[in-house]
């Protein structure tokens, strides 16, 4: 379980942060997405593994409160276009909220960093 004090002024808290491969390197391929059930924010990952989180429009970040963190990886087709096979790219426990083990609880006041370091 993560615990993260993120800042900023009104409704809408600013909030980032990075995923990283079990080597170390960025992990460029997707979204992190934040959930509480009721609202949801979301983040494309950029070439150096970071993402910024939007919810109603980009890079406004999410409401104070605690949240199931996932990732929604793009996956790779390793089949044919009249049989596709997806093939995902990190573990598929990181692709469901009750099962990736992420978790964090947003309140004013502080810094807007999640890093996501993932692990095989």
């Amino acid at each position: 379980m993560f615990f993260l004090f993120v800042g900023c002024g009104g409704k809408f808290l600013q909030f980032g942060g990075k995923v990283t491969t079990p080597d170390g390197q960025p992990f460029t391929k997707g979204f992190v997405v934040f959930t509480n059930g009721k609202e949801y924010a979301r983040g494309k990952l950029q070439s150096d593994g970071s993402y910024k989180l939007d919810s109603l429009k980009d890079g406004d970040g999410l409401t104070s409160g605690r949240y199931q963190v996932y990732l929604s990886s793009f996956q790779d087709n390793i089949g044919t276009e009249d049989t596709p096979v997806y093939k995902s790219d990190i573990d598929l426990k990181y692709e469901n909220p009750d099962t990736s083990g992420l978790s964090c609880e947003v309140v004013p006041g502080g810094y807007f960093n999640f890093t996501v370091d993932l692990q095989k």
